[in-house]
């Protein structure tokens, strides 16, 4: 498990940074044409918003891992070892039943998706849907890879519902 979640994480990462690259390359472009050369891309807006779509929810995945979302230090101050530990169970139990119904809610829109296209690029606006139960679906498997192994998350010092 561990091997694959390893694997799992560097693909998201990798997929988060040309995400990134392709949103900063067609802002650059667009503000370089319409400046400079007095035109427009027609498609910067469409394709920049997609990009950032998918690193948003990819990223999500990647912060749930560090213990980057916004969280409460009060149960971490208040409590100590197993009640602590109790919590965070609790905690990610919820964290799992609220990204499994968001999961199952997109996916069962998505074939309505399919035949939209967008107005610029003519492509299905499925895509842009799809970010969300892939971002949701890697953040279960980032929650079952902290229950499944000892190390942040499991104390509450990091992973789900930590904070820093």
């Amino acid at each position: 498990m561990a091997k694959l979640l390893h694997a799992v994480t560097a693909a998201t990462k990798l997929g988060v940074v040309l995400a990134m690259i392709g949103m900063t390359a067609v802002v650059v472009a667009e503000v370089f044409a319409r400046y400079v050369l007095n035109a427009s891309i027609s498609f910067s807006e469409e394709l920049s918003r997609l990009c950032f779509v998918w690193a948003g929810f990819l990223s999500a995945s990647l912060a749930l891992r560090e213990g980057l979302h916004i969280g409460m230090d009060l149960v971490k101050v208040r409590f100590g070892g197993p009640a602590l530990r109790a919590v965070t169970a609790i905690n990610n139990g919820l964290i799992l039943v609220l990204l499994a119904t968001v999961v199952a809610a997109s996916v069962s829109i998505l074939p309505d998706q399919w035949h939209q296209r967008t107005t610029t690029l003519g492509i299905s606006v499925f895509w842009f849907y799809l970010a969300i139960p892939a971002g949701c679906a890697l953040m279960i498997l980032q929650l079952a890879g902290q229950a499944l192994a000892p190390g942040p998350g499991r104390d509450g010092s990091g992973g789900a519902g930590g904070s820093r």
